[in-house]
């Protein structure tokens, strides 16, 4: 908080304004809160006031009102007071060096110090020329900044010292490395730094002494030395002969130079590579006053020379921080350096770090080749008396301007002449930068190429060599701003700023066109790079790996791929693929360049903007966040007003954007779409609409995308073309011209490329927006409300899930019902946005829709495919028919017509109730003549095949809820129709039309006594067609009439008697049977009326059934026998005993039969083949029938017959069955003996029931008797012993019978004795009873 409330966290350009207080105000402000700041001692074990961060704080806030006034007037340097608040601010700062103080105050306090000795050297010298010992101490200090600051101050102090002293001080600091034992790390450290900078300060004043003998001081120079050797030149012969003397006689000797070098490089040679880079630092300082000379007389070889292969080796380790130190420090070596062997040994050492990747090793190398080249803005003093580091940290050029930042930094911004002798050195280095590094074939060395070229262009860009090649820089830096690598594209761009800068009017133009073309795409590379193996053609992972795990991205690996791929010619692909990333990267390296040169620019750029903005708002949007970033920043510059200029080029903008979603490039697709969804909200329809579909095609096209960030880009652009085309639609939000203008433009689109697309997420997204421009458009929707409603119901169908077509077609394997499984889709279909938006469009339909929807509806029905399309149709008509009432009126009766035959052909059940449904809603709207005979077809359809008669129940069904008003006029010609089916054979049809009944007919006797005239008539209908199903059911309705109406029928017993009597003859077929049932039936019913009209008629019936006994057809013979069991019953006629007993006994006697063998016709109209036997319960129930009717006398005279069928129905090969009903039988027989018994006391009726009676107790009863004992069910037994009980109660009551044997007596007794059921035991008992009661 302090460091923001006193401004010290904000920039230079941030501050300006702002006004320091003075320097001596804010020390005496201090001072008086705290006097003891002042307070400090040589070994810095004072205690400190404040916490260390406190300290920071007000030592930075102290410096920066230090500078502010310094800056405001430069004459206070010379002022008394300002001098004194100096040295006052100097001895709190002393102060805050204690022990006590953290590692950074320590920092801060020596910086402080060191800016303070920058600005004003004299003061501060003075001030610690007494002060050497402390100053030494903190040479040791763990901290390496804090030795560098101090190291630095101490040559700004030696500066006060005497040259002796100043000896005696570095010969103290050398002599530490002579040591047996060595010093502390720091210690050795500080020291280096400190022999570096205080030679540096006495070579200033005292330029060395050199042998006359071994040194010619215009040797390699052609006899022009060096202005720094002027001086020895000039200088008079020392009598000795020895040496020369300094005309002020103020040289530093020879051996001492060499002694102080000497020890320098020894550190070099043996130390650490961290000591060797300070030694090599402090080699660089000396080398800045003077070129170093050899450091044996006998030996001319230079340092550098001397220390090549320990450089060598050092520059290839992996400490950066000294390799930067090493490297800077040749590059001041040479500064000052004539030998051209040794500029040449320097170049070697620098162009070997060309592959380092290290950037920090890069820029110090550009620095080093910077101060080889010459012309750099700094000079010796700027180096070693103030806190400079380097260049490039100095000028930080990658961040800003670096003129600005140099001029800040170097205010004097003196340049020292380049001389000569380094001519050589410039060739080298251009040749090395452009015939090598920068079109090499690998990208690091490309990188450094740049680092370098930039370098020397920033730094000595005034230099006439420079300015000279600034077009073939210019074409360099424009080839490199397609590189990969982002520190190359970066500093290309920076570079292409430089040039445009240091460039003419000429240059300057050319450049921008140049940045134009490369933005714009249209710029092509004028010198391509050779391509080696080894050559990385795509950065590490961008085409994924081999099959085995290796790299694809050199071009060899390229090569081999394509050839093992078996396609050659793909290597062209990858080209391709290379050449595109590279033109993006182009793009982005320009935009850094174009940020900056924009601003200058000015007018020359208004004819490119065109070109260039859309672009650049597509850039703006790029996948790449670095090149979104370049684009912003040229951007800002050059367009003030974002958004009027947005506006001004909109239809430029998003034509180019259009065009640029359909690109074979995937990041310009995404970024198209991604500015597109962003520029047009919020439009007007006059801005857009021209775009409209354009937009909603390229949103669909990216949303089919094989690239997957496409797809996403697309359905967020989607999603803003919705919110744009629904705010134009609603008529609420839009004027209503343009809704309906926005409506003709995208609705036909939406329906004929958007639902029907292949592309689900296209589907969807364009079913969403038809469901809201349906909510909001009101209305607007009416012109295309054909089209609409017609394509929301074909999807229906066609948007359905896939899986449920799936579950349907496998519905039966797994048990699952084909009509619960419909039921299922349409309830999910209801639930659809399909449907919510037909729901929508039926609230806007009028009269005049009418005419376009109707057609359109009918071909639906006609044509529709799909469960839910064909249901879904049948739901609208039934829905709009609510809607629109009368208005439907002019087109109710084609409806009517196209649903009634739809119904009928329909195989879906669900569509078929749905278009029943439509069809009854139609009725209330149609003529009366046509709703007749609408009824009546419909009616008719019920004898028809089965989908007939199913389309019947679901039309009739849907006619009582739906048309109940219509319908109730015409129930004479439903009701017969519905009575009828029910009798169907199909559970399923008859269940519905038994549905129908219940709801048509309040009561079942009622209505077919009010509709029977109706009913007989269908029924007759029937009998007479030729469908045999239909025969049946007729056959089946009338045992329901007779059933339910019995003598009430009687006045149509004749036709239908008639009609059945005429259909029983003939041939067999499935369910005749029937037909015998019902002549039983109506024989029951109207046996009065038949017989009224004499006995003629049941003779007939009679014998139309005694003939149908005769047949081998098991089912068919036993309806025959049944219905002539009722027919015996129904008429009573004595006469039928004697017509029919003949038959009953031949069939009793007769064997049985197998059917003969049928063909495949006969077996198709036959469930089954059965074996024929004769249904002897069936005789026995019929001849028990007869003896009911019987004469007694025509019983008398088939006696023998009688007693023959009975005992053969007793027979063991009878089923139980066949017994239980025998022994009815005869109980029937006794009864009736016991009555003529009764009723003929003394005739001749008596003797005749005697014989029979007679006959029955010998011959039947043993019989009975023995079923008893060989039958084990219960059933058999009770029946048994109570017609045993009933014979022997007959023969009890006639006298004449004789008794029975004993052996008879006995087995009854033995039968009686076992008998385990009660009930039988208890009859059996009686028995017993009257046989022993019986005396004759």
């Amino acid at each position: 908080m302090a460091l923001e409330g006193l401004c010290l966290l904000k920039s230079e350009n941030q501050i300006d304004g702002l006004k320091y207080p003075k320097l001596d105000m804010m020390l005496n402000y201090i001072l008086r809160q705290q006097p003891k700041l002042l307070e400090s001692t040589e070994i810095r074990d004072q205690n400190l006031l404040f916490p260390s961060n406190t300290y920071i704080v007000m030592i930075k806030f102290l410096l920066k009102c230090f500078e502010s006034e310094l800056e405001k007037n430069k004459s206070l340097e010379r002022s008394p007071e300002f001098m004194s608040s100096v040295k006052t601010f100097c001895l709190l700062l002393e102060h805050s060096m204690s022990f006590e103080g953290s590692v950074e105050l320590h920092v801060t306090s020596a910086k402080a110090l060191l800016v303070v000795g920058s600005h004003m050297p004299e003061v501060v010298a003075s001030h610690y020329a007494l002060k050497v010992s402390w100053l030494k101490q903190l040479l040791s200090h763990v901290d390496w900044d804090t030795q560098e600051s101090i190291a630095c101050l101490l040559g700004i102090v030696s500066s006060a010292l005497p040259l002796p002293a100043t000896s005696d001080l570095i010969s103290e600091l050398t002599l530490i490395f002579s040591q047996t034992h060595k010093s502390r790390f720091e210690t050795q450290h500080g020291a280096l730094c400190a022999i570096g900078y205080i030679t540096a300060d006495y070579l200033s004043r005292a330029p060395p002494v050199v042998s006359r003998t071994n040194f010619d001081p215009t040797s390699g120079y052609n006899n022009n030395p060096p202005p720094l050797l002027l001086p020895l030149v000039d200088s008079t012969v020392n009598p000795t002969g020895l040496a020369f003397s300094c005309k002020n006689n103020c040289m530093m000797p020879e051996i001492f130079l060499q002694e102080t070098l000497r020890c320098l490089v020894d550190v070099v040679n043996s130390e650490t590579s961290a000591l060797a880079a300070v030694a090599m630092q402090a080699l660089g300082h000396i080398g800045l006053r003077i070129s170093l000379p050899p450091l044996d007389n006998s030996n001319s070889d230079g340092i550098l020379i001397t220390l090549h292969d320990k450089l060598s080796k050092l520059l290839l380790s992996d400490d950066v921080k000294a390799i930067q130190k090493i490297v800077i420090a040749i590059g001041h070596i040479c500064v000052k350096e004539s030998s051209s062997s040794h500029l040449d040994m320097a170049l070697n050492l620098i162009f070997s770090l060309c592959r380092s990747k290290a950037e920090d090793v890069l820029f110090a190398a550009g620095e080093a080749l910077s101060f080889l080249w010459g012309g750099v803005p700094v000079n010796a003093d700027t180096i070693l008396r103030t806190n400079f580091t380097s260049l490039s940290t100095a000028s930080n050029f990658l961040m800003g301007d670096l003129n600005s930042s140099v001029s800040k930094q170097f205010p004097n911004g003196q340049s020292e002449h380049s001389e000569e002798y380094h001519a050589s050195a410039r060739d080298a280095i251009i040749k090395k930068l452009f015939d090598v590094l920068l079109y090499s074939s690998r990208k690091e060395e490309r990188c450094a190429g740049t680092v370098w070229l930039v370098s020397l262009t920033k730094y000595c860009g005034n230099h006439p060599i420079i300015q000279k090649m600034l077009p073939e820089i210019q074409e360099a830096f424009s080839h490199l701003l397609g590189e990969q690598n982002e520190l190359t594209q970066e500093l290309a761009s920076q570079g292409m700023s430089i040039v445009y800068d240091l460039g003419d009017e000429s240059m300057k133009q050319n450049l921008v066109n140049a940045l134009v073309n490369t933005l714009t795409g249209s710029g092509k590379r004028k010198r391509a790079i050779k391509l080696v193996e080894d050559s990385e053609v795509f950065q590490d992972g961008a085409l994924g790996e081999t099959v085995s795990g290796g790299k694809l991205n050199t071009y060899k690996e390229l090569c081999s791929l394509a050839n093992e791929m078996g396609q050659p010619d793909l290597i062209y692909k990858f080209m391709d693929l290379a050449n595109h990333q590279a033109s993006l990267n182009s793009k982005r390296a320009a935009a850094f360049g174009f940020s900056k040169i924009a601003k200058q620019a000015g007018d020359a750029l208004k004819p490119h903007l065109r070109s260039l903005i859309p672009r650049l708002v597509r850039y703006q949007y790029d996948p790449d966040k670095n090149v979104q970033d370049a684009m912003v920043h040229i951007w800002k510059s050059l367009v003030a007003d974002s958004k009027k200029t947005i506006d001004e080029h909109l239809d430029l903008i998003i034509d180019d954007l259009l065009v640029q979603c359909g690109s074979r490039l995937w990041r310009s697709r995404e970024a198209s779409c991604l500015a597109l969804a962003d520029i047009i909200q919020g439009r007007k329809f006059h801005e857009v609409g021209k775009h409209l579909k354009n937009l909603w095609s390229g949103a669909f096209r990216a949303m089919d995308d094989i690239k997957e960030t496409v797809r996403i880009s697309g359905e967020k652009l989607c999603r803003s073309v919705t919110s744009l085309t629904t705010r134009l639609c609603d008529i609420s939000l839009t004027d209503m011209s343009d809704a309906h203008k926005a409506m003709d433009i995208v609705l036909p689109f939406l329906l004929a490329e958007g639902i029907l697309s292949k592309v689900d997420s296209v589907r969807k997204a364009s079913i969403g927006i038809v469901m809201k421009l349906t909510k909001h458009a009101g209305t607007a929707i009416r012109p295309h409300l054909s089209d609409l409603v017609c394509c929301m119901l074909e999807s229906l169908s066609s948007l359905e899930d896939q899986g449920l077509n799936y579950v349907e077609l496998h519905a039966a394997n797994v048990g699952i019902k084909t009509e619960k499984l419909e039921s299922l889709r349409i309830t999910i279909a209801k639930g659809s946005p399909m449907w919510e938006t037909l729901d929508s469009c039926i609230k806007v339909v009028d009269a005049e829709s009418l005419d376009t929807l109707i057609p359109r509806l009918a071909h639906l029905v006609r044509s529709g495919v799909g469960l839910n399309t064909r249901v879904g149709v049948a739901n609208f008509i039934t829905l709009l028919l609510e809607s629109v009432g009368v208005d439907i009126k002019p087109y109710a009766n084609m409806l009517a017509r196209l649903l009634f035959s739809v119904v009928k052909e329909e195989r879906s059940t669900a569509a078929k109730r749905a278009f029943a449904g439509a069809c009854a809603k139609v009725l209330n709207y149609i003529p009366v003549s046509q709703a007749q005979k609408l009824i009546e077809d419909t009616a008719a359809l019920s004898a028809g095949d089965k989908t007939s008669q199913i389309a019947c129940a679901f039309l009739l069904k849907s006619y009582s809820s739906r048309a109940t008003d219509v319908i109730g006029g015409y129930h004479a010609v439903i009701i017969p129709s519905v009575f009828l089916s029910r009798f169907e054979d199909d559970t399923n049809i008859s269940s519905q039309f038994e549905e129908l009944w219940e709801e048509y007919t309040s009561g079942e006797r009622i209505t077919l006594q009010l509709y029977l005239g109706e009913i007989v008539s269908l029924i007759c209908d029937g009998m007479s067609s030729s469908s045999w199903a239909r025969k049946k059911k007729s056959a089946q309705a009338i045992c329901k009439l007779s059933e339910v109406l019995g003598e009430s029928l009687s006045s149509h017993h004749e036709v239908l008697l008639q009609s059945l009597m005429k259909e029983i003859p003939g041939r067999l077929w499935e369910g005749k049977d029937v037909l015998l049932l019902a002549v039983g039936a109506l024989s029951t019913s109207c046996h009065k009326a038949i017989s009224a009209d004499g006995s003629a008629s049941s003779i007939a019936i009679l014998n139309l059934i005694s003939s149908a006994c005769t047949k081998k057809e098991k089912k068919y013979r036993e309806a025959a026998f049944a219905s002539l069991e009722q027919v015996i019953k129904a008429f009573g006629n004595p006469e039928f005993f004697n017509m029919v007993f003949p038959l009953l006994f031949d069939l009793c006697n007769s064997k049985p039969l197998k059917s003969p063998v049928l063909n495949d016709a006969a077996k198709a109209e036959l469930d089954s083949v059965e074996e024929t036997s004769i249904p002897h319960n069936k005789i026995i129930e019929c001849l028990t029938s007869c003896i009911h009717v019987a004469h007694i006398n025509d019983i008398f005279e088939k006696q023998k017959d009688l007693m023959h069928m009975y005992a053969a129905f007793l027979l063991p090969e009878h089923k139980w069955t066949v017994k239980t009903t025998a022994f009815l039988s005869i109980k029937e027989l006794c009864s009736r003996l016991d009555n003529v018994m009764k009723d003929s006391q003394g005739t001749n009726e008596h003797a005749g029931v005697t014989s029979l009676v007679q006959e029955l107790f010998h011959s039947i009863s043993p019989k009975v008797l023995h079923c008893i004992s060989t039958i084990k069910i219960a059933q058999v037994h009770v029946s048994a012993s109570e017609c045993l009980l009933e014979i022997l109660k007959l023969s009890v009551a006639v006298p004449s019978v004789t008794a029975i044997n004993e052996e008879f007596k006995e087995e009854l007794l033995h039968q009686y004795e076992i008998e385990k059921n009660e009930g039988a035991k208890s009859i059996l008992r009686m028995c017993v009873n009257i046989l022993q009661d019986w005396k004759r």
